[in-house]
């Protein structure tokens, strides 16, 4: 009776958990060493948050190399594991290619070519991905983790809900830095070139 017993309690535990690892389970779900633990953990508050206030789950995938693999097929093959409704960020540093995609319906819900934009006023990870800096892992934690917060966020305004765990006014700090510093190289050029031209017409 006892064997019985234990057995019949066997489903029930494995059940239970395998439902506690599917609730706690990252939202980090590629991670070649690029992402350190604080940030992955930051994203992790955010994307939970997300989830529990609109059942909208957003993921990373952050490879060093895609061995070969179209980054549409690799996201496509990643897509099939994941909770739907869902938005996936990806990134493959080695090949320079990074994309988002997303469930049929979250299409309205966010805006994938602003975020995507390489011009510092627009774009939330190009533009901290390419900027020149000694410690380009830096870039790839910072360009990532402020993409990542901008979907979110984008999400959250969709469903006219607030996340006490955005990043909100560091976003617009980092994009005030950008813009000042983008303007500040092009100033810079402008006066050289008019210097230049002055030079020129000096000495004719």
């Amino acid at each position: 009776m006892l064997k019985t017993n234990n057995l019949g309690l066997v489903a029930p535990i494995f059940l239970l958990l395998l439902f506690t690892t599917n609730i706690f389970a990252s939202f980090v779900i590629k991670n070649d060493d690029l992402l350190p633990q604080k940030t992955v953990d930051k994203i992790d508050e955010m994307g939970k948050e997300l989830q529990e206030k609109t059942g909208v789950s957003v993921y990373i995938a952050a490879v060093k190399d895609l061995n070969g693999i179209d980054i549409q097929q690799y996201e496509k093959s990643l897509s099939k594991s994941l909770n739907k409704p869902f938005i996936l960020l990806t990134i493959a540093v080695n090949d320079k290619k990074i994309d988002i995609i997303n469930s049929k319906e979250l299409d309205n819900r966010y805006d994938k070519e602003q975020i995507l934009s390489p011009w510092p006023w627009r774009g939330t990870i190009l533009p901290l991905l390419t900027a020149k800096t000694k410690d380009p892992k830096a870039n790839i934690e910072a360009a990532l983790l402020n993409g990542y917060a901008d979907i979110v966020e984008q999400v959250a305004n969709s469903y006219n809900v607030k996340l006490d765990s955005a990043l909100g006014n560091q976003n617009r700090i980092v994009f005030d830095i950008l813009k000042i510093l983008f303007y500040g190289i092009i100033v810079l050029f402008a006066i050289r070139f008019i210097m230049g031209r002055f030079k020129k017409d000096a000495k004719k």
